[in-house]
């Protein structure tokens, strides 16, 4: 049986396809960044006080920005999330919402060319509190993930990655899916934020 979460993955590419969204890579690291933003905010699991990406917060970008709307709640689900990490993580850290300079440039050039508007319907309508951690484990697969929780932060993997592995497409893709993965160690009200440390 598919799970709620399970149908707003794939629901949510498909919402950043259509707006123009051409790069898989861009697609797939907003999908989390989307849907954790959207896990997190007060009316599910209360771990900031957004709500970007409810019916409410559409409405009201629509009212102010009504033809850059799509990007502007995708702009500041990211900022929710990065403002969220920054406060919990070492400095200099890789997590979901901050993945390094080359993909960030990446995600910034993609959202230029959005030129469509979408409601991410599937998101707003997304009603799911965390009772127990590991929820993850139904949306992807890191079997071989190792990870340290450290109070309001887990670390993940005890090898910190270096600067050509975050210009690597391939290994920023599988990080940030680690990354996804590892907010399942957060539950209502109890948010960790994973994170990969750099080798400077």
């Amino acid at each position: 049986m598919t799970t709620e979460l399970e149908t707003a993955l794939p629901a949510t590419q498909e919402d950043l396809e259509e707006i123009g969204v051409e790069d898989a890579l861009v697609r797939e690291v907003l999908s989390y960044r989307l849907l954790i933003e959207r896990l997190g905010e007060s009316d599910n699991n209360d771990w900031w006080e957004s709500m970007i990406l409810t019916e409410l917060g559409r409405d009201r970008l629509n009212e102010v920005t009504p033809k850059t709307a799509a990007k502007a709640r995708i702009d500041l689900a990211q900022r929710v999330g990065r403002k969220a990490e920054q406060d919990r993580v070492e400095k200099n850290a890789i997590s979901l919402f901050y993945l390094g300079p080359t993909v960030e440039a990446q995600i910034t050039a993609e959202l230029e060319g959005i030129s469509e508007s979408t409601q991410f319907e599937t998101l707003e309508s997304l009603s799911k509190t965390i009772g127990a951690a590991d929820w993850t484990t139904e949306l992807v697969d890191v079997s071989d993930l190792e990870y340290r929780e450290q109070g309001e932060t887990v670390r993940l993997n005890p090898d910190a990655l270096g600067e050509d592995q975050l210009k690597s497409r391939t290994t920023m893709r599988r990080v940030a899916r680690e990354c996804f993965a590892g907010y399942g160690c957060s539950t209502e009200g109890a948010l960790q934020v994973p994170y990969y440390s750099v080798e400077l």
